[in-house]
């Protein structure tokens, strides 16, 4: 029989064990997952030459969805919420139809880097949108960098140049579809989980994959194209689920500039799968975006310390 605490004891109270921060891990994560979704899309471009475009996005995503929702199950997170029926998450999903359909769409007509180079600036133009929306404090800093990245961007689609070309507006929607996505998550509901998100989020981008059916009849697949599509929904699985694991055990400050990584797999897979070599102009604008986007953390960083380091100050 267990003992109970006499009446005069004193309890310990509970102590909250929240797992501990391991930013190389996370790093690793983040690091990895870019590199599945880089392979993701590569894996859907080499398919898109032989099926037409929502095939191949929808196929990926059937894939993926069952993958995050066997994940999500695993953790007890695969169950109704409220919360999908909120207009935040309707235009959560709506931004990542466009996102996929968009950008796929870019990538067949466009170096790979050099899309993978537009989507880059989201952080700013989040950044920027969020202040105009949501009134959210916005420091000159802040400016400063989304102008300066505006300027890579610039330069990655060279407008007015014989290296422009009008496909790559198709980035540019995917670009703003992937912003629409991030601030409506923003606004989400906390207690929805994440892996649910994600279910929902992958069954959505393959019924509007799906939804192009009419426009370009689906057509019966080859081997090799059932192989590229499959692995393709494995890889934006994993890249998801490592996003999310990195955001859960590392600091978001030193785990975010490493999401750039992703544009070092873009070139590395563009030049050696398709020899695509950005020229001089595209490769300025490359690195003025991610440079822009790093002082953009650096300076969030700064401030974040700031503020621990004011409440840590007694008054």
């Amino acid at each position: 029989m267990a003992s109970s605490p006499s009446e005069g004891s004193i309890r310990a109270p509970a102590v909250a064990h929240t797992p501990p921060r391991n930013n190389l891990l996370a790093i690793a994560a983040v690091i990895g997952a870019g590199f599945c979704l880089i392979c993701s899309d590569a894996c859907l471009r080499v398919a898109s030459s032989e099926l037409p475009l929502g095939q191949v996005v929808a196929g990926r995503s059937v894939v993926g969805c069952a993958l995050l929702a066997f994940a999500a199950w695993t953790q007890s997170a695969l169950h109704w919420h409220p919360a999908i029926l909120s207009p935040a998450f309707g235009l959560r999903v709506i931004g990542e139809i466009g996102a996929a359909l968009f950008f796929i769409a870019a990538i067949l007509r466009m170096p790979f880097a050099n899309a993978a180079a537009i989507l880059q600036f989201i952080p700013l133009v989040t950044t920027v949108v969020a202040a105009w929306l949501f009134a959210e404090r916005v420091g000159w800093q802040r400016w400063c960098a989304g102008a300066v990245g505006l300027v890579g961007v610039l330069l990655v689609l060279q407008p007015g140049t014989s290296g422009f070309t009008w496909w790559s507006l198709l980035a540019v929607a995917a670009m703003l579809c992937m912003s629409l996505r991030d601030l409506a998550t923003t606004r989400l509901d906390r207690s929805v989980p994440t892996l649910l998100v994600g279910t929902v989020s992958a069954a959505g981008v393959a019924a509007g994959g799906a939804a192009l059916m009419p426009f370009a009849p689906w057509s019966w697949p080859s081997g090799e194209a059932v192989l590229l599509v499959a692995a393709s929904g494995v890889f934006v699985a994993g890249g998801f689920y490592g996003m999310v694991q990195a955001m859960r055990i590392g600091e978001i400050s030193a785990v975010a500039p490493f999401r750039y990584g992703t544009m070092l797999w873009a070139l590395l897979i563009g030049i050696v799968v398709w020899s695509e070599m950005p020229n001089l102009l595209a490769v300025a604008g490359i690195l003025i975006v991610v440079a822009a986007g790093l002082a953009m953390f650096a300076h969030e960083r700064r401030l974040t310390q700031a503020r621990l380091a004011q409440a840590r100050t007694p008054s």
